[in-house]
């Protein structure tokens, strides 16, 4: 089965065609992990049209608690590669996060019934902007910043899962962080791999 897992991940690089050099860097890992005895994330799941919350659900204070991969679709989930790169991304995003001060409990996100956002660290205010709803899409505009973020949000055992592809993550830790130089691995194996998705989950204060 080791075998097998291994192969598959050979064939993944092959078919996204890429010599990227951080891209077969987490291969590697996968590969390792697969050779392992490593268990997959518990935080690992599916993309639902059930789990969308409503705008009214939405409204309050928000604490992060850690990093959160999802998959468009049950293939994109149930492909072993997948499963156990989304375990590698998250421990990237994890130390990713820490450098810029995103922790558990530390960073909190308040969305008011007047579709105004507000972000802080501690109690530091570091972001606020507006937000809308439409179908499963939340989107946030950064006061001061012309390119919104399209997050896909789910509302599972409640807690808000906030996932979105490279190009909303980078403006989303953007609008946060001083600086997004070290999101480069993961929005490149964001881009090579089909149906993945990262983002953060939170829970309500």
């Amino acid at each position: 089965m080791r075998k097998k897992m291994i192969v598959m991940l050979m064939m993944v690089s092959a078919c996204c065609g890429t010599a990227n050099a951080q891209w077969s860097e987490i291969l590697g890992q996968v590969a390792g992990a697969a050779s392992g005895n490593s268990t997959l994330s518990s935080l690992t799941g599916v993309i639902s049209s059930k789990l969308i919350p409503t705008e009214k659900q939405i409204i309050g204070t928000w604490a992060y608690q850690e990093p959160a991969v999802m998959f468009t679709s049950d293939n994109a989930m149930k492909s072993a590669a997948g499963a156990l790169a989304s375990s590698s991304i998250e421990k990237k995003l994890q130390t990713y996060f820490a450098k810029v001060g995103i922790k558990r409990g530390n960073l909190t996100m308040t969305f008011d019934e007047n579709k105004a956002f507000a972000i802080k660290k501690g109690t530091k205010s570091v972001r606020t902007g507006t937000y809308s709803i439409s179908g499963s899409t939340v989107t946030l505009t950064f006061k001061g910043k012309t390119t919104p973020c399209k997050i896909t949000p789910q509302l599972d055992n409640g807690s808000l899962v906030m996932v979105m592809d490279a190009t909303s993550l980078k403006n989303f830790m953007s609008g946060i962080a001083s600086y997004v130089s070290s999101l480069s691995t993961i929005t490149t194996v964001l881009n090579a791999y089909d149906g993945m998705k990262v983002g953060i989950r939170l829970s309500k204060q």
